[in-house]
């Protein structure tokens, strides 16, 4: 079962570099030929609208050098400009390009599963590039998976299109993917700056590439009896956390000590956890996943009799799941190290919050005209924005409803 990884965008690639060293010292990964060809390369395409983050990409062995697409132009933050491209004739081949080589990476595939997509929010080619690629994707394929790890802005402001953008992507992201994994870097902040007082954008990239390894990379819980991985983490989350179309976006929490017993690790994670909405009511999980990495001796299985109702009642799981908590494990660590880890990937209603706030200041700047002006110019209607306003509504719907 192999699965092609998508990069787009300076955000998608610039995380991508690290999620893909974690994954090159994972034996499972180097044997199971999922996310690998024979000869070691990457199943992965690197896209960008301008060459400075590809250029660092093309200086590794790892990646086959066809597989980098870009152009000589950025996207200018700005949705539309990704999404419909470059209006003078012959100047964009990026979508093009893209799609060939896709084509020939799914080719080259024994069984082809799905494509997993890295790409912000806020960015033009992230946002727009990525909504247009995904769109495209599913068209072509529209009997494989395609999941999404798309990373949110912090809400202080990177630009002030910041929030037009996050709406139009979530919006394509919710019609034509099957899952959006959603990470949020005001959280990432948040977490690392208790830890130390200034983080960069690389410890950021870091602590986000790590939460997605711990839930993607194989586990022993989906291995095979003869010992080989086929490469079934990404879809079976899907299938474990998205039991409803219209509730598919999943967050990760995600931990990596040493020297710390199950008990105290799963402790610390839930302190991060955000329980309560602004009205002190309990935010709610419709499904949870736990991957254990590190359990040597196989050990966490036991800890989760004790642990199991902690959980429950931290992420207030929903009575209408019979199955509220999966667990998956897997004796060796991400990096092959003696440390442990937790990623507790969960479908939970604390992302109606960010809806809400999105929804809101978008309409408001919507019906102000601010900076509409920038859309219309490469080919954005007043149908974009409608259907947008309308697909994140019906998303905050879904979730208050199966929360209820």
């Amino acid at each position: 079962m192999s699965t092609v990884f998508l990069h787009v965008g300076q955000c998608g690639n610039q995380v991508g570099i690290p999620f893909w060293k974690r994954a090159a010292k994972d034996e499972n990964v180097k044997n199971g030929r999922t996310f690998l060809h024979e000869d070691g390369t990457q199943r992965s395409l690197h896209i960008d609208s301008e060459p400075k983050v590809i250029a660092k990409i093309n200086k590794t062995n790892t990646v086959r050098k066809k597989n980098l697409v870009f152009g000589r132009r950025g996207r200018g933050t700005n949705w539309a400009l990704g999404y419909n491209g470059l209006l003078k004739k012959g100047e964009d081949h990026i979508v093009e390009d893209t799609m060939e080589m896709l084509r020939k990476e799914i080719e080259g595939c024994d069984s082809y599963s799905g494509c997993v997509l890295m790409h912000s929010l806020s960015g033009g080619t992230g946002s727009g590039l990525g909504s247009r690629l995904c769109e495209m994707v599913r068209d072509e394929y529209p009997m494989s998976h395609l999941v999404s790890c798309s990373f949110a802005p912090c809400q202080s402001g990177e630009s002030p299109l910041q929030h037009y953008n996050s709406l139009l992507t979530l919006a394509y992201l919710n019609r034509y993917t099957d899952c959006n994994i959603l990470t949020h870097n005001d959280l990432i902040l948040e977490r690392l700056q208790k830890k130390m007082e200034t983080v960069s954008f690389n410890q950021m990239n870091e602590n986000i590439a790590a939460a997605l390894c711990g839930v993607t990379l194989p586990t022993d819980t989906l291995t095979t009896k003869c010992g080989a991985s086929i490469g079934m983490e990404p879809w079976e989350m899907v299938r474990s956390l998205c039991p409803h179309p219209g509730n598919k976006i999943v967050q990760i929490n995600h931990i990596a000590r040493s020297k710390l017993s199950w008990e105290a690790m799963m402790s610390q994670l839930l302190l991060n956890l955000h329980r309560y909405d602004k009205d002190d009511k309990p935010y709610r999980s419709l499904s949870t996943l736990i991957v254990a990495r590190g359990d040597s001796t196989d050990s966490f299985h036991s800890a989760m009799k004790s642990l199991e109702k902690k959980v429950k009642n931290a992420y207030s799981c929903v009575p209408w799941n019979p199955y509220p908590i999966d667990i998956w494990t897997a004796r060796n660590n991400l990096s092959g190290s003696k440390s442990a880890s937790l990623s507790v990937a969960s479908n939970h209603s604390s992302v109606v919050d960010y809806l809400d706030f999105l929804l809101s200041r978008s309409q408001t700047m919507y019906k102000a005209g601010a900076y509409l002006h920038w859309y219309w110019r490469y080919g954005a209607t007043e149908d974009d924005f409608n259907g947008a306003f309308e697909e994140i509504a019906s998303i905050v719907d879904s979730y208050k409803e199966a929360i209820k």
